[in-house]
């Protein structure tokens, strides 16, 4: 099972390299998180999220993200959570102005967990409905108007344990693919947006400290013959209060 699982995750990173004949754009970047995690109870935890996202890799800002959550843990192997994200896109042309178009995204998360003898596989259903600034952007905030959106997001991921068991501070291969769906008015899933596709390790820093790290490549479909393609460095800090 494991082993089929990593040939269909090399499979699609690789496939996501064949739409290169169609990219017209690659753009480098990095993109840094931290996650703070507070348990209220042996079911329930917050977390709040803070993402910097930069294009030319550190040099240009593409997205600003806080993002407040709460979870679930009710069943076994099963997390619900509902959260709020304030995101703030960026124009790469930093001459342009305003250059900032802002989303208020809701949404409702479902996480399955399957563990297997050395790691885990999970399985992310998230939806999206998102508020997003009407173009063109305007510099008065009384001019600005928001139109609704909603998006469906499944994410397949996989860890497995590198070191001894019982090592003071694992190490995990980390690897995920991630697609974005566009549901119609009617709540139906209609046309793909993009694709994240993940490389990684994720090391044990401490009793609280978890630090995640690797390659990550961004497909973001413009129009029927045209992508852009991102190839970023990620890096994610979960920290537990």
């Amino acid at each position: 099972m494991i082993l089929k699982f990593i040939k269909l995750t090399v499979l699609l990173f690789f496939l996501s390299f064949s739409l290169n004949a169609q990219e017209y754009e690659k753009i480098n970047g990095a993109w840094n998180a931290v996650f703070i995690d507070h348990g209220l109870s042996d079911k329930i935890s917050i977390r709040s999220e803070f993402h910097l996202r930069t294009v030319s890799f550190l040099s240009v800002w593409n997205q600003q993200i806080f993002r407040p959550s709460i979870s679930f843990n009710t069943l076994k192997n099963i997390k619900w959570s509902l959260g709020y994200s304030l995101i703030k896109n960026f124009n790469r042309d930093i001459t342009v102005s305003p250059r900032v178009r802002l989303e208020h995204n809701f949404w409702e998360q479902l996480i399955y967990n399957t563990p297997t003898k050395k790691g885990m596989i999970s399985s992310r259903l998230r939806l999206e409905h998102r508020f997003l600034e009407n173009l063109p952007l305007q510099e008065e905030r009384s001019l600005k108007s928001f139109d609704f959106a909603s998006r469906i997001r499944y994410r397949l991921s996989y860890q497995h344990l590198l070191t001894p068991p019982g090592t003071k501070r694992p190490i995990n291969f980390v690897a995920f693919d991630e697609v974005f769906i566009f549901l119609n008015p009617s709540g139906v899933p209609f046309r793909f947006n993009l694709n994240w596709t993940f490389f990684g390790l994720k090391l044990q820093l401490n009793k609280k400290m978890v630090l995640s790290s690797g390659f990550q490549k961004n497909t973001l479909k413009v129009n029927d013959d045209n992508y852009l393609s991102f190839r970023l460095w990620t890096n994610t800090l979960i920290f537990k209060l």
